[in-house]
């Protein structure tokens, strides 16, 4: 069967606007943490979030300015994402294209707007993929997946499948959340944010901070992708995602099914979990969530897990929900090529309970052949990719 490549990538975040500075970003320990800007912190405990200070031009000859800031987060990524994949706007319509994005608020802001200021704009998950159709006149398969903070990799699995079952030639799939006032105020609510810096796996964790920003994959089969004499940057070999429904914002601590993601994907990508060479953590500084992947990872790679290094990059850019996953796929596509796992930063003592290798504060030199990626939501969502390195 055609293998399933990445051929394009994307990425903007707090620490850069574009994949090479995220990634430069990420191996020197750079943090977007600030405080915020974008709306009055003043009765929160909380006051910190990691922001997109300028959104960077997607070179568009469009005016932009009247769509909301999720659709500018992620069209200068998705702009970077087709220049690296050999693609031009016009080439969209000439290949079957399709779009899978994944995000949790959508365009919130015309919500928000709604809400104290009685403006009319309208808002919602579903205008970012209506304003990039409109914009680039795609024909293929349109997804908009809003599974909360694991969209990012149920949005690259939708359109794996649209691949593989050829009713796409091309798929651009990804994530994308802009800082909103209905997250900010909502996890706060929740007492999940810390009043510091994040650090996952940490003893003295106090919670996640709040990012932004958009991840961006251009995938296609491995046959297209030689037709058009394309350069796989890395494969996209298998997913998993499952409901354990255990609480509606609490991790199953059994974590029997976030192991079963992992066991899934690695099934469907056809490899031994003794060739993963690294995991990409979900990892969001919640004591909950970070013991729950730590016994999961446990309980599939046992003895072996004491071998993988692990990490997670959101003490480096926050928690941006939705995008989460889709920019930790880029940041695997980049560990693949370069050989160097990124770190986690701001880890000074780890949590006996998560008796896990982190990869801590400075980068790892390390080549390894295949990745596992993880992304977990509310409501018992859990996910896993396999990635693996181009051919």
């Amino acid at each position: 069967m055609d293998e399933i490549v990445i051929t394009g990538i994307g990425a903007v975040t707090s620490i850069g606007g574009r994949t090479a500075e995220v990634w430069d970003g990420l191996l020197a320990g750079r943090s977007g943490r600030k405080r915020v800007e974008r709306f009055n912190v003043e009765e929160h405990q909380n006051k910190y979030g990691c922001e997109v200070v300028r959104i960077p031009p997607s070179g568009l000859q469009l005016e932009t300015d009247n769509m909301g800031r999720a659709t500018r987060l992620v069209l200068p990524a998705l702009m970077e994402a087709l220049a690296d994949a050999g693609l031009a706007i016009e080439d969209l319509s000439i290949y079957r294209t399709g779009l899978s994005i994944g995000t949790t608020m959508g365009e919130i802001e015309p919500l928000e707007e709604a809400m104290m200021q009685g403006s009319s704009r309208q808002g919602g998950p579903h205008l970012i993929a209506e304003n990039i159709v409109r914009i680039f006149g795609m024909k293929g398969p349109l997804w908009t997946i809003t599974n909360a903070c694991a969209a990012g990799n149920l949005a690259i699995a939708r359109a794996m499948d649209e691949l593989l079952r050829g009713r796409a030639e091309i798929m651009i799939a990804g994530g994308v959340d802009a800082f909103s006032w209905a997250a900010f105020t909502g996890f706060s609510s929740l007492r999940a944010m810390t009043p510091d810096v994040c650090r996952p796996f940490d003893r003295n964790r106090q919670g996640l901070l709040l990012g932004e920003g958009s991840g961006i994959l251009i995938l296609e089969r491995g046959g297209q992708a030689q037709k058009r004499k394309a350069r796989p940057r890395a494969r996209l070999l298998g997913y998993a995602m499952n409901c354990d429904a255990h609480h509606i914002t609490q991790p199953d601590p059994g974590a029997s099914g976030a192991a079963r993601a992992m066991e899934d994907a690695l099934r469907m990508a056809g490899i031994d979990k003794r060739q993963i060479g690294y995991v990409s953590a979900h990892g969001t500084g919640t004591p909950a969530n970070d013991r729950m992947e730590a016994k999961a990872l446990r309980a599939v790679f046992s003895e072996e897990v004491e071998r993988i290094p692990v990490s997670s990059i959101k003490g480096h850019i926050g928690h941006t929900l939705g995008a989460a996953s889709a920019i930790e796929a880029v940041v695997c596509v980049k560990a693949l090529e370069e050989g160097i796992l990124p770190p986690t930063i701001h880890l000074e003592q780890q949590d006996p309970d998560c008796n896990v290798n982190v990869i801590a504060n400075k980068p790892l030199e390390k080549r390894v052949e295949y990745v596992l990626s993880n992304a977990y939501a509310f409501g018992g969502i859990n996910s896993s990719l396999v990635l693996g390195q181009a051919r």
